[in-house]
C-alpha cells in the first residue's frame, strides 16, 4: 500500500538537494556574495559557478549514501542540520567548520538552552518541521535487483563533471574569493559546510584510534633547581581586554576588586584562535605535548580544576569538575576556588602546578547565565539569545560588562585565597579569546583557524600576580604560547620543548619566596598600550 506521493529515488535526490541548497543559501546569500566583488562590482558569473559547483558536489555526496534504508533518515538529518546552520549564520554570522562542529558536540544542556530564542520559530517550522513531514510522507521508489545503482552512478558522474567544469571555468575568481575570505565561502555554504565540518571532525576524532603504529611521544623533562612555589594558571572564557577597567575601560567600573589589589602586572596578550577548542592548545600544548604532561613528568604535582572542561588538555593528570556548588544545582566559575583551597591546605613544600578553568567567563549569548544573580549590577540587561535583533547596544554592553565584573570578583577571590594560604605563588590569568559585540556586524566568537580575528576577539587580558619577587620581560604584546615556556621556566624545568625566548616571567635570583603585604602603587605594572 502506497503511503503518499510516489517519486523515483533520483527524482527525489535532485529535487531535495536543489531545494535544500537553494533555500538555505538564498537566506544568507549576502554573506557569501560579498567575497565575489571585484573592483566594486559583483562577479555574478564566478558566484553562480561556485554555487553550481557546490550544489553538484552536495548532490553527488548525497547520492552515494542514498539507498533504500538510508535515503529518508539522511535527508531528514541534513534538513535539521542545515536549518540550524542557516539560522546561526543568519543571526550570528558564524562560520561552520570542524571546530564549530566539535564545539557543538561538546556543548552542554545549559549552553543549548541559552541559544534558544523565539526568533528560531520560523526556521524550525518552515525549514525543519514542514520539510521533515513532507519527506516522511513520500513513497520513494527504487528499481529492483540493484538496478537503481546504475541511475545513481550516472547522476554522480554528471554532477561531478558539472562541478569540475564550473570550478575550472571560474577557477581564478573562486580561488581569489577563497583566499580573501580565508575559506569563509566554504564555511558559509550550506550544507557543504556541515558535511565538510562533520567529516573533518569525525576524522580527527577517529585518528588516534586508527594510528596502529604510532609510537608514544617521548617526554624528557627535569627540574634544574628545586624550590617552594605554586604556579596557578587560570584560563578564562571570551573575556576581552577592551572591557576591563584595569586596561582603561571607562564606560563603567568592571574591576572594583582588582583595582584595589596591589602588585598586579597588566600585560597585553594576543589570541589567534576564536574557538575554545583551538584556543586552549595555544596555551596548554606545544608540538602535540600538553603542558600538564611535561610538568607532571618533571615530578611537579599537577592538578586541573574546571568549570566546564579543558577537553584533553589535562588528560595526563585528569581534571576535577566543580561539584557541591555554592548556588545549588547551578555552578559558576567561583566554585573552582574551594578545590584550589583544599589543594593548598594539603600540599607539601616544593613545587606545585594548578590549572583553573574559568569556563563560564564571558561566553554568550545569554551573558546573564554566566554569573550569580547578585552580579547583575549594570542594567538594563539583554536576556534574549537573539542579541542582534532583540537587544539594544546598551543592554548588550551592560550584560557583557556584568560578566567582566564577575571575572573581577573570581580573580580577586583566587588571589585572596593564595594570600591567605601563605604559600609562595605566581598567579597567571588570561582568556582563551575575546568576544565581538556587534562591532562591524560581528557577534560572539568562533572564527575558524587561519581566519584573522577581529581585534575584539584577539586582544585579551594577561594578568600576573605573585607573592615572590619577579620581573616581567617588556614586550609590546604577549602571545598565548609564551605561557607554556613561562610555566616551565618558573619551575626551572628543562626539556627539549622549553624555549627560553618565550618565557616572560623571571623570579629574582637568590631571593627567598615570600608574600609581600605592603601596597606600593609603583608595583602595579600596566604594560598595555
Amino acid at each position: 500500500m502506497k503511503r503518499g506521493l510516489q517519486v523515483s529515488h533520483t527524482g527525489f535526490i535532485v529535487v531535495f538537494c536543489g531545494l535544500l541548497y537553494a533555500i538555505c543559501n538564498t537566506l544568507n546569500i549576502d554573506k557569501l556574495s560579498k567575497w565575489f566583488h571585484h573592483s566594486d562590482r559583483l562577479d555574478a558569473v564566478a558566484l553562480s559557478g561556485y554555487l553550481l559547483a557546490g550544489l553538484c558536489l552536495f548532490t553527488a555526496f548525497f547520492t552515494l549514501l542514498a539507498h533504500r534504508r538510508t535515503i529518508k533518515p539522511l535527508a531528514i538529518l541534513l534538513t535539521v542540520l542545515s536549518a540550524a546552520a542557516t539560522y546561526f549564520i543568519a543571526k550570528y554570522d558564524v562560520a561552520i567548520d570542524r571546530s564549530m562542529v566539535m564545539n557543538t558536540v561538546h556543548t552542554d544542556a545549559t549552553e543549548v538552552w541559552q541559544l534558544l530564542s523565539p526568533q528560531m520559530i520560523p526556521y524550525v517550522v518552515f525549514l525543519i518541521i514542514a520539510p521533515v513531514l513532507l519527506i516522511w510522507s513520500l513513497d520513494i521508489g527504487f528499481e529492483a535487483n540493484g538496478r537503481y545503482l546504475f541511475a545513481s552512478a550516472r547522476l554522480v558522474v554528471i554532477t561531478v563533471c558539472v562541478a569540475l567544469a564550473a570550478l575550472y571555468l571560474n577557477f581564478n575568481a573562486i580561488h581569489r574569493a577563497g583566499n580573501i575570505s580565508n575559506k569563509y565561502i566554504v564555511y558559509s555554504l550550506v550544507p557543504v559546510n556541515v558535511i565538510s565540518g562533520g567529516l573533518n571532525a569525525l576524522g580527527k576524532s577517529l585518528k588516534p584510534h586508527l594510528a596502529t603504529n604510532k609510537k608514544p611521544v617521548e617526554i624528557s623533562a627535569s627540574v634544574a633547581a628545586p624550590g617552594n612555589l605554586v604556579v596557578v594558571l587560570a584560563v578564562g572564557e571570551s573575556s576581552r581586554r577592551k572591557n576591563f577597567s584595569l586596561y582603561g575601560y571607562t564606560r563603567q567600573n568592571t574591576n572594583p576588586v582588582l583595582q584595589n589589589t596591589s602588585g598586579l602586572h597588566l600585560l597585553n596578550a594576543i589570541a589567534t584562535r576564536g574557538s575554545t577548542l583551538y584556543a586552549l592548545p595555544q596555551i596548554l600544548e606545544k608540538k602535540d605535548v600538553k603542558l600538564t604532561q611535561v610538568v607532571a613528568k618533571a615530578g611537579v604535582p599537577t592538578a586541573c580544576y574546571v568549570n566546564y572542561t579543558l577537553y584533553d588538555n589535562c588528560e595526563a593528570v585528569g581534571e576535577t569538575k566543580v561539584s557541591n556548588c555554592k548556588h545549588g544545582d547551578k555552578c559558576y566559575d567561583e566554585d573552582v576556588i574551594p578545590l584550589l583551597e583544599a589543594n593548598l591546605k594539603t600540599r607539601e613544600p616544593g613545587y606545585g602546578f594548578v590549572v583553573l578553568h574559568l569556563g563560564g567567563g564571558s561566553h554568550g549569548p545569554t551573558y546573564g547565565d554566566r554569573h550569580p544573580p547578585e552580579f547583575k549590577k549594570f542594567e538594563p540587561m539583554c536576556n534574549d539569545a537573539d542579541v542582534a535583533n532583540r537587544c539594544t547596544l546598551e543592554q548588550l554592553y551592560n550584560s557583557y560588562d556584568n560578566t567582566i565584573l564577575y571575572v573581577d570578583h573570581v580573580l580577586g577571590q583566587i588571589i585572596q585565597t593564595l594570600d591567605r594560604s601563605g604559600t609562595p605563588y605566581v598567579f597567571i590569568y588570561l582568556s582563551d579569546h575575546g568576544e565581538s559585540l556587534l562591532e562591524d556586524g560581528v557577534m560572539f566568537h568562533g572564527m575558524p583557524p587561519g581566519v584573522p580575528l577581529p581585534k575584539e576577539q584577539a586582544e585579551i587580558p594577561l594578568i600576573v600576580k605573585a607573592s615572590v619577587p619577579l620581573s616581567i620581560a617588556a614586550r609590546e604584546s604577549y602571545q598565548q604560547p609564551d605561557v607554556f615556556d613561562t610555566v616551565l621556566d618558573l619551575f626551572t624545568i628543562r626539556s627539549p620543548l622549553f624555549d627560553r625566548a618565550g618565557s616572560f616571567i623571571q623570579l629574582t635570583p637568590d631571593s627567598e619566596f615570600r608574600t609581600s603585604s605592603n601596597f606600593d602603587p609603583s608595583e602595579v605594572r600596566q604594560d598595555h598600550h
